[in-house]
C-alpha cells in the first residue's frame, strides 16, 4: 500500500517586489537578473502597473542558514501526513512562515561533499573527494582560495560568522609544525601527532567567515572539544548551574589539558576536553548564536550566519529532559534538535535575551533551512518501528542518491517577500540558495565563483523561471554514483543499477528490498519523478523509444555537466 504524503505544492500568485519589477534572462549563465530602477523611475513606472506590490523588501536583509545532520524529509512535520505526532513543532511553526519546497535536495547522499558545495556553489565531485566524507583531523578539503558563500556576504558589507559543525577538512599541526592528514585516528596524543595549542589553519576563518565558533566534524568524529576561529579550546563553553552557557572559562588547549579513548556520550575513540558534553552541543550551539546576535544585531552592517548542527546525525546524545519523549530515543533526539532550534529563532526575536522584542530583528531576516542529506540506516529503521517515516514518501536513505537520499527539508522564510505558508515543487538543490542571493544583490558570479547553481529568486516572488536555464541538477551518491535530474524536475537519471550508498535500503513503501547495484552499470534507472516520486518503475527495464530518448538526453547532460570543470 502506497504512503500518502504532501509532496507537490499549489500555484500561488505573489504581489511584486516593486524594486524588482523588470527582469532579463541572462543566456550566458541561465540565471535572471534582476534590474533595479532608480525610485523615481520605480515611482512612474507603477502608474502603469496593473499588479502592485505592498511591500518592498530590504535592501540588505540578514541572513541566517540553518543546516541539520541526517534530518529526513519525513522528520521534519511540516512534510508529513503521518500517524506519529510531530517531532519538529519549531520547525513547522517556520515553516508556516516560509516557502516550503517539496523538491529541494542536498548535493550528496553524505555530509562532507553536501556541506562543500552548500558553501561553494561548486559540486564536491569536481574536488580530490570522489567518494564518503573527511574526518576530524582530515586536511582541508576546500581550495585556499575558493569562492565561498561567506565571502560574498562579506564582500555585500556583511558580518558573517559560522557557529557549529564545518566537516570540509582542516589542517591540524605536528608538535614540529609539519601538517597533519590523520582522519578519525584515535591514539595521536598517545603517539605525539598533533599540538593542539598550535593554531590552525584553513578554518572556516580563512573561508570568507569573520567568526567562527564550533567543531572541525561530527560529533562522532575526534577532536570532541570546541575550536574559536584558528584556536582549540579547553572549556571553550561551561553549562552553568542555572541552565546558562557560560563562555568566559574558555582558554587555549594544551595537549595536557585533553584526554584519550571515548568521550561520554560521544563516538569514536579520540582525544576530548574532559569538559566537552555532546548532549550540551546544541543547547550551547543555540547560546552562541544568541550571544552574536546580541552583539552584532544593532550593528550598521547586516549579518549573515551558518548554523550547521551536528544532529540529528550519531550518537544520539540526550540532555535528561529530553528522553522519552518521543517514546523511541532517535525522536527524542530529533525533537531535542528542534528544541533548540526554536531557541535560534526566538534569539531573532529577542537578541539581547532580555524579553524586550523591540530590539527584534526577526522581519528583517532571511532564513533557509534544510539538511544536508537524508536520514542514517539506523534512524530509519528505528523510526519505523515506531510508526515515524523519516524518509517520508520517498525510496531509500542517506548514502543513496535515490530521492529519500537527498530530497530534504527545504524553508525559505523572507518576510515581505515569499508569501508565508506557501508551497513550491520546484526542483533545486541546496548551492542555488548562493545563486538566489547573488541574484537579489545583483552579484555576478561570473563563470567559475559557483559554476553548478541557479537562482531561484523568480520562484520566491511567485513568478516562472526563465526559459533559459540548466540542462538539470546533480544528486551524488557516498560511492560516487551519479544521478541528474532535469531543469522541470520531472525526470531523472542514475547512471548505474542500484543507489549507489548502502549495500540494502528502503523502497518508498518502506521494505527493506532495495540493494546496492553497479554504479555505471545496464540498465541505467529512468524515472518520471511527477508520476512516480517513490521511483518504483524503472522506465529502462523495457524501454520504449520516448524512455530511450529521454535518457540519452539526460545521460547527454550529465556527461555534459561532468566534463565541464
Amino acid at each position: 500500500m502506497h504512503k500518502h504524503w504532501q509532496y507537490y505544492g499549489m500555484d500561488y500568485i505573489y504581489s511584486y517586489d516593486l524594486l524588482h519589477c523588470a527582469a532579463v534572462a541572462n543566456p550566458v549563465r541561465h540565471r535572471k537578473i534582476i534590474m533595479k530602477l532608480p525610485i523615481l523611475q520605480v515611482a512612474s513606472s507603477l502608474l502603469g502597473c496593473t499588479v502592485m506590490s505592498t511591500y518592498a523588501a530590504p535592501e540588505k536583509p540578514n541572513v541566517i542558514v540553518l543546516y541539520y545532520d541526517d534530518m529526513g524529509y519525513g522528520d521534519m512535520g511540516a512534510n508529513a501526513v503521518s500517524p506519529h505526532e510531530s517531532l519538529t513543532p519549531n520547525l513547522d511553526k517556520f515553516a508556516t512562515e516560509s516557502m516550503r519546497f517539496t523538491a529541494g535536495h542536498s548535493a550528496d547522499g553524505v555530509c562532507t561533499p553536501s556541506r562543500y558545495a552548500l558553501i561553494t556553489g561548486r559540486y564536491c565531485w569536481r574536488t580530490s573527494l570522489k567518494w564518503g566524507v573527511t574526518g576530524g583531523y582530515s586536511k582541508p578539503l576546500m581550495e585556499k582560495d575558493r569562492f565561498t558563500i561567506g565571502q560574498m556576504f562579506r564582500e555585500q558589507g556583511y558580518n558573517t560568522a559560522m557557529i557549529g559543525k564545518w566537516h570540509v577538512g582542516m589542517q591540524f599541526l605536528s608538535p614540529d609544525g609539519k601538517a597533519v592528514d590523520l582522519g578519525n585516528q584515535e591514539d595521536v596524543l598517545a603517539k605525539n601527532l598533533i599540538d593542539f595549542s598550535k593554531p590552525l589553519t584553513c578554518t572556516p576563518a580563512d573561508h570568507g567567515f569573520d567568526y567562527y565558533f564550533g567543531t572541525p566534524a561530527s560529533l562522532d568524529m575526534p577532536p570532541y572539544l570546541w575550536l574559536e576561529n584558528h584556536q582549540c579550546l579547553v572549556k571553550g563553553a561551561v553549562i552553568q548551574d542555572d541552565g546558562s552557557v557560560d563562555f568566559t572559562q574558555a582558554k587555549p588547549a594544551r595537549n595536557a589539558d585533553l584526554k584519550e579513548g571515548h568521550c561520554p556520550g560521544g563516538g569514536r575513540k579520540g582525544a576530548y576536553d574532559p569538559n566537552f558534553a555532546p548532549k550540551d552541543y546544541l543547547q550551547i550551539q543555540a547560546a552562541k548564536v544568541q550571544q552574536y546576535l546580541a552583539e552584532h544585531a544593532g550593528s550598521d552592517k547586516p549579518f549573515f550566519i551558518y548554523i550547521p548542527m551536528p544532529a540529528p546525525h550519531t550518537p544520539w546524545s540526550l540532555q535528561a529532559k529530553f528522553k522519552g519523549k518521543a517514546g523511541f530515543k532517535y525522536g527524542d533526539y530529533v525533537i531535542q534538535t528542534d528544541y533548540y532550534s526554536g531557541k535560534i529563532f526566538d534569539a531573532l526575536e529577542d537578541p539581547n535575551g532580555d524579553g524586550d522584542k523591540a530590539d527584534s530583528v526577526k522581519g528583517n531576516t532571511v532564513g533557509f533551512v534544510s539538511s544536508d542529506n537524508g536520514p542514517e540506516t539506523m534512524a530509519q529503521s528505528i523510526s519505523l518501528k515506531n510508526k515515524h517515516d523519516a524518509n517520508g514518501p520517498f525510496a531509500v536513505v542517506k548514502r543513496d542518491n535515490g530521492e529519500g537520499g537527498t530530497r530534504v527539508p527545504f524553508l525559505i522564510r523572507w518576510p515581505n517577500v515569499v508569501k508565508a505558508g506557501s508551497v513550491s515543487d520546484h526542483a533545486c538543490w541546496q548551492g542555488d540558495f548562493l545563486a538566489t542571493m547573488a541574484d537579489y544583490f545583483d552579484y555576478d558570479l561570473g563563470e567559475t565563483k559557483a559554476p553548478d547553481t541557479e537562482s531561484f529568486l523568480p520562484v520566491l516572488h511567485g513568478k516562472p523561471m526563465p526559459e533559459k536555464r540548466r540542462a538539470g541538477f546533480i544528486e551524488h551518491s557516498s560511492g560516487g554514483q551519479f544521478a541528474i535530474v532535469d531543469a522541470s524536475g520531472e525526470w531523472k537519471l542514475l547512471d548505474g543499477t542500484g543507489g549507489g550508498g548502502n549495500a540494502r535500503t528502503w523502497n518508498a513503501d518502506d521494505r527493506l528490498s532495495l540493494k546496492r547495484g553497479k554504479k555505471g552499470g545496464t540498465p541505467k534507472q529512468l524515472f518520471n519523478l511527477k508520476m512516480d516520486p517513490g521511483e518504483r518503475k524503472n522506465l529502462l527495464k523495457k524501454p520504449n523509444a520516448e524512455a530511450q530518448a529521454k535518457a540519452k538526453e539526460l545521460m547527454d547532460a550529465l556527461s555534459t555537466i561532468r566534463s565541464n570543470d
